[in-house]
């Protein structure tokens, strides 16, 4: 085999490698979708919330969008988040340096985010479309 067809061959092995792959959780998941809330406003874009289940599983994560709107992510090829009891971590997607936290949601980091002063926790049982995070001062 000449140079060109080996590499050829890597090339190709590399691509269904990481295009074939997709990893799934070894455990059913729920689909979760709602409003993340913070004093009763809805959080604004630029923050993402997290269910982490207590037993030490993957968490999963869901993107603030307008409307303080969410879906529970779990891996990039499967949505939701495992059963159970989960922590909930919230955090500033930016860098601060390049963007800041904004200062009148500084306080819910300082309680939320991971290794912050308080622990939430939410109960995931079943599909739910209208699922609430509320998080107060």
């Amino acid at each position: 085999m000449n140079r060109r067809s080996f590499l050829a061959t890597m090339a190709c092995g590399a691509t269904l490698a990481v295009v074939g792959c997709k990893p799934k959780a070894p455990y059913s998941l729920v689909p979760i979708s709602g409003v993340a809330t913070y004093n009763g406003n809805p959080l604004p874009t630029g923050f993402t919330v997290q269910l982490e289940p207590t037993d030490g599983s993957r968490p999963s994560m869901g993107k603030i969008q307008e409307g303080g709107k969410f879906e529970m992510i779990h891996t990039a090829s499967q949505k939701g988040a495992k059963p159970g009891t989960n922590v909930v971590h919230v955090y500033w997607n930016d860098p601060p340096e390049v963007n800041p936290v904004p200062d009148e949601y500084k306080k819910l980091m300082e309680k939320y985010k991971f290794g912050g002063t308080e622990n939430m926790t939410v109960e995931v049982s079943k599909k739910d479309a209208n699922f609430k995070i509320d998080f107060v001062d």
